[in-house]
């Protein structure tokens, strides 16, 4: 691709170079300026290169993400004494219909 790419800036720079080169070109005379076809080589090199380009096999490359690992971090219990004679029980609230523990007597 990068052969390509300098060939065609070469090419191109020898075709601008001449125009530009040219000593009649801001006077008005000579061959580009009097038929109006200065624009017809241009036009068919840079289609022929510009297809030669699209037809370039593109390399795709594919890399595969590496696997992350999420340790879960064991949930935090608090243990608290209990008084003698309770107990710790799980009930439905009824008031927000959600589950509270809380401490019954024996």
């Amino acid at each position: 691709m990068r052969k390509i790419l300098i060939s065609l800036i070469t090419v191109t720079s020898l075709f601008t170079g001449s125009a530009f080169a040219d000593g009649y070109h801001h006077h008005g005379g000579g061959y580009y300026q009097s038929n109006g076809y200065g624009w017809a080589a241009p036009l068919v090199l840079g289609g022929v290169f510009g297809y030669a380009i699209a037809q370039q096999p593109r390399t795709v490359i594919v890399q595969q993400q590496p696997p992350i690992i999420y340790q879960q971090q064991p949930p935090v219990v608090y243990q608290q004494s209990v008084p003698y004679g309770y107990h710790y029980e799980t009930i439905l609230d009824a008031n927000c219909n959600c589950y509270r523990t809380v401490m019954i007597p024996n």
